[in-house]
């Protein structure tokens, strides 16, 4: 037996011991995967930061730490889809540019520690500009403790009344519309340099999606147009009156991300919400398209409750969780790390004494990347 082979077998062997020895398993725990399956009694066991197994036959590795699970829910950390979480007033919006594509909202992010809303079991978060800038740069997608899963996870473009009021022109929707589109011909035809011409290359290719704030049926309609005729992947944010067109952003392909489920219309809210209900959810789904939950807050209340309120107005219960899971992970283009618990994929747990989409629910302990960041 060559020396080589007896090192690579002594560093194998102590690999393994050192990932049973550090092993975590949740023993007894409802677990809810967030696909749709549910795991009565089940063991789930994770370690270096991953999931490695789960399942009722499991059993928790030698030497593992076990946490009893028994009478609790078990599900992925909750994900919402559009905030503003992390960035402060002034570093939502370029006040000097109409299009500022090559914004990268990463670059300005200051995660708070031990925010509120870890400890109510939200764990990642795509964190957008504001709805100034008809173009307003890069979202980013990141978990709440700070980790950066994609610096670049979309380009921010808004339709509503919030930019049309941010800049002395255009002065009409048309005018907004007929800029945004004359620049994706440009792009089209490689005639815009530098970094903004690569954003819009990237979107044009269908490597960033558009995430588009729009509230009206009309502006909705022609975010749908827009994409059919670019052929580019769009992704709709807010949404108030989407459900009045949800036939059609089912047969586009189009996914929402359902904006709160409050909107202060007595507080100055904007006056295109006029369609909004808490209804909107549960048509949309309905209808068959793909939803996850946004707050569009820096703090406040957290998507969990987003979830409940959709739940009492009509979404199925096993619907509402995937919204804020494995639906929101795969239209965040994170379905491959998080939103769902699988062998393979980060460790964001989150340990629930009742069910989790209900206004009893509780959290008893949040993990993320396997490292327990909260514990009651």
């Amino acid at each position: 037996m060559g020396r080589a082979f007896v090192s690579a077998l002594a560093v194998l062997v102590a690999s393994v011991c050192w990932s049973q020895e550090n092993s975590v398993a949740i023993r007894g725990a409802s677990v809810l995967t967030g696909d749709g399956a549910i795991i009565e009694a089940g063991t789930l066991v994770y370690a270096g930061g991953k999931i490695n197994e789960l399942g009722r036959e499991v059993a928790p590795p030698a030497g593992a730490d076990v946490i009893d699970g028994e009478g609790l829910y078990a599900t992925p950390g909750f994900i919402d889809a559009y905030s503003h979480f992390g960035l402060g007033f002034s570093a939502r919006s370029d006040r000097e540019n109409l299009m500022a594509a090559s914004r990268r909202i990463a670059d300005v992010l200051e995660i708070p520690p031990d925010s509120e809303w870890l400890r109510s079991g939200v764990t990642t978060t795509y964190v957008s500009p504001s709805g100034q800038n008809l173009i307003g740069g890069m979202g980013a997608v990141v978990k709440l403790t700070g980790v950066i899963v994609r610096g670049e996870g979309g380009v921010s473009a808004s339709f509503g009344e919030t930019a049309l009021e941010a800049f002395d022109a255009p002065t009409t929707r048309q005018g907004m519309v007929g800029i945004l589109r004359q620049t994706f011909v440009r792009a089209q035809e490689d005639a815009i340099e530098g970094d903004e011409g690569r954003v819009f290359a990237r979107v044009l290719s269908g490597e960033l999606p558009l995430r588009v704030l729009a509230n009206t049926p009309d502006d909705i309609l022609t975010a749908i147009r827009l994409a059919d005729e670019f052929d580019s992947k769009v992704i709709l944010d807010s949404g108030a009156g989407a459900y009045r067109v949800s036939r059609e952003l089912a047969a586009a392909g189009v996914p929402v991300v359902v904006g709160p489920s409050i909107v202060g219309m007595g507080n100055g809210g904007p006056y295109e919400t006029f369609a909004h209900t808490p209804a909107n959810a549960a048509w949309l789904h309905e209808a068959g398209v793909r939803i996850a939950f946004g707050t569009a807050s820096a703090g406040g209340r957290s998507v969990a409750m987003e979830a409940v309120v959709a739940k009492a107005h009509g979404l199925p219960e096993e619907a509402a969780l995937r919204a804020v899971t494995s639906d929101a992970a795969a239209i965040l283009g994170i379905g491959d790390r998080v939103g769902t618990l699988a062998p393979g994929l980060d460790a964001d747990i989150v340990l629930w004494r009742n069910h989790p989409i209900s206004t009893w629910a509780e959290t008893v302990r949040v993990i993320v990347d396997g490292e327990t960041v909260f514990e009651r």
